[in-house]
């Protein structure tokens, strides 16, 4: 930490009183871009196994990945697809679901995806924002892509992952072409060009699309690459493409010649299940998950001596959970990583090939990590902005050049502060070792099961009940899901007792997707605490329910 209270890795250089780092990285194959990286290293790997098919119990090599891929590359050509239209993807992980996403990347053509949970808000919503030429869908997810398609009126192709009588099946885009064995993808003429485009909920409201760069994930998968976190041999994540987690895991594994365990659904028997069949030496998990695990506990003789290290992101995760998993998993790196989709993943985790590191994520189990090379940091106090030092909560800004294009679309101007750092709207403190701990967020953005929430959103719903005069929705913490958003009610006079609060909770649940269901209850209240300037003060309101004042 210099003598501004910033951080830095070396090797560093200072401009303008900011922190800016020179990432030290060797761009000899991947000047061209995230396409070529995926296929000079799928042809250099050709015989090793890339995914390992869990459903199929299949084995799926690198020739046969890249073969189908070119092909898929080449046809999206036939059909005229551009650099100046978007490919988009709806599906769950199976054998052919990473294609469309590897073959736009071999055509500079950004690709966005979608997660077939989604509900069909969402779903119209991100289909308004991206317009997509064409999409790739599994048959589950038909009919909600149609009905979003016919909701926005956007023209776009479907292609059906399995068959079809209406729409084109991508097997039509496997078939053999003379020009696969001269195939060359298309070299970018900036690494700042966007690559992909990532949906994430800002602080209020629907998703945005996050603009990300092929610098941004080349640079995160080397980095991936270089903590040593054992990605080179198997590895296994559940996470779709929707999520950053999959496509940088996608990237790792083609970096490093390593196999992917593919797999539809999770639940804990079968995460043991698959550690043990397919040896996988690399883990990523998610909050909830790790609580299944933890609830299911370990089944008797299974054999986790293959798995040399787990990482846990997307959501908090106490020391207790910290610490029962790492007994669920003895021999194993168990840690903490943490990051945003705006600076295309990690912004600070523990290298394992650094001693001191690995002292510090087993001493320090609620921490996310130290900083990485590639970005500056810097931590502000909320009310006056200024630096803070060791142990000072404040809120986390960063400068990287991993970070986003901006949000498609729309103005970002509002994510970053007048010296140009982006802020990440979550409150963290460092300590003397340099390691971080993520307090809480800023951001209203409430998170349950790894998904965002808008309490905005909820709100804007309870208020359209006859009775309610005014609604705010916070998040009350829950060491399983993250967030159960609960609602603070002020109830119109001429209503007092003829309304519930199991009334407001029934009249919210018919009205939202699972996720935005208020789980932490609903609280009749007199009067809602606000700020000199009329903002709510959550964090307040939230700390009072806590303490059990309202």
């Amino acid at each position: 930490m210099d003598d501004r209270g910033c951080f830095h890795t070396e090797p560093e250089e200072v401009s303008n009183n900011n922190c800016i780092i020179d990432v030290p990285l060797d761009f000899e194959l991947e000047h061209r871009g995230l396409g070529y990286l995926y296929f000079s290293n799928m042809k250099k790997y050709k015989h090793k196994i890339a995914q390992y098919l869990a459903d199929k119990n299949e084995e799926d090599s690198y020739q046969d990945l890249l073969k189908r891929s070119v092909r898929t590359a080449l046809e999206l050509k036939r059909r005229n697809i551009t650099r100046d239209d978007i490919v988009m993807i709806c599906s769950y992980n199976h054998k052919n679901s990473c294609i469309p996403f590897i073959a736009s990347t071999f055509l500079r053509v950004p690709v966005a995806s979608l997660d077939p949970t989604l509900s069909l808000m969402d779903t119209t919503h991100l289909m308004n924002e991206v317009k997509p030429k064409i999409i790739f869908v599994v048959p589950e997810a038909l009919k909600l892509i149609e009905t979003s398609l016919n909701e926005t009126g956007v023209d776009a192709e479907i292609v059906v992952f399995g068959n079809s009588d209406v729409y084109a099946e991508f097997s039509d885009f496997l078939q053999s072409n003379e020009k696969e064995d001269n195939f060359i993808p298309e070299s970018v003429t900036s690494l700042r060009e966007t690559a992909v485009i990532f949906f994430s909920s800002g602080t209020t409201g629907l998703p945005k699309g996050i603009m990300t760069s092929h610098y941004a994930l080349v640079c995160q998968a080397i980095m991936l690459k270089n903590c040593e976190m054992h990605v080179n041999a198997v590895n296994l994540t559940y996470a779709s493409l929707y999520w950053i987690s999959a496509v940088l895991f996608l990237s790792v594994s083609i970096l490093c010649g390593a196999g992917r365990v593919v797999c539809r659904y999770s639940n804990s028997k079968i995460t043991w299940f698959l550690i043990e069949k397919y040896k996988v030496t690399s883990l990523a998990l998610a909050p909830t998950l790790v609580s299944d695990l933890i609830k299911g506990g370990r089944p008797d003789a299974v054999d986790t001596s293959s798995l040399l290290s787990c990482v846990v992101g997307g959501g908090s995760v106490s020391a207790t959970q910290m610490n029962q998993i790492r007994d669920l998993l003895p021999g194993t790196f168990v840690f903490l990583a943490y990051g945003q989709t705006e600076v295309a993943g990690i912004l600070t985790i523990f290298q394992l090939n650094q001693v001191s590191h690995t002292l510090a994520l087993h001493y320090k189990p609620e921490s996310s990590g130290k900083p990485v090379a590639g970005i500056a940091y810097k931590v502000v106090d909320l009310e006056t902005g200024k630096l803070c030092g060791p142990n000072e909560k404040g809120e986390l800004r960063v400068k990287t050049d991993y970070v986003m294009n901006g949000y498609y679309g729309r103005d970002s101007s509002d994510s970053f502060d007048s010296d140009g750092w982006l802020r990440t709207g979550d409150i963290v403190y460092y300590d003397e070792e340099q390691c971080f701990f993520v307090v809480d967020r800023i951001k209203e953005m409430l998170k349950y099961k790894s998904w965002h929430v808008p309490p905005a959103m909820i709100e804007q719903i309870i208020v359209s009940h006859p009775a309610v005069n005014r609604a705010v929705v916070i998040g009350i913490p829950n060491e399983e899901d993250g967030d159960h958003p609960m609602a603070l009610v002020m109830v119109n006079t001429m209503f007092n007792g003829d309304v519930h609060p199991e009334d407001i909770e029934i009249f919210v649940a018919e009205r939202v997707p699972d996720r935005m269901k208020l789980r932490g209850g609903v609280k009749f209240i007199d009067s809602i605490p606000l700020t000199p300037s009329g903002k709510v003060k959550r964090r307040d309101i939230r700390e009072m329910v806590q303490q059990g004042l309202i």
